[in-house]
């Protein structure tokens, strides 16, 4: 069986303004206070806009994905 991650939090820290921020579902964007980061995706992808320094706090969980049957 292979495994494969699964998206479970979303989120990532400002590193301008030390906001965290988290998008919660597929079309959530989310900016922080001062503009310099955003987040979007919820848990279906993790997308960021920024300009400038920041955390990515993505969490995952490893998911055994099971084989085709014969």
């Amino acid at each position: 069986m292979a495994s494969r991650k699964q998206l479970i939090r979303n989120a990532a820290e400002c590193r301008k303004c030390n906001d965290v921020i988290e998008s919660k579902h597929v079309h959530d964007f989310v900016r922080c206070s001062c503009g310099n980061l955003a987040v979007d995706g919820g848990l279906d992808y993790p997308r960021r806009v920024f300009n400038g320094p920041y955390k990515d706090l993505c969490e995952y969980l490893m998911v055994e994905k099971a084989g085709a049957r014969a």
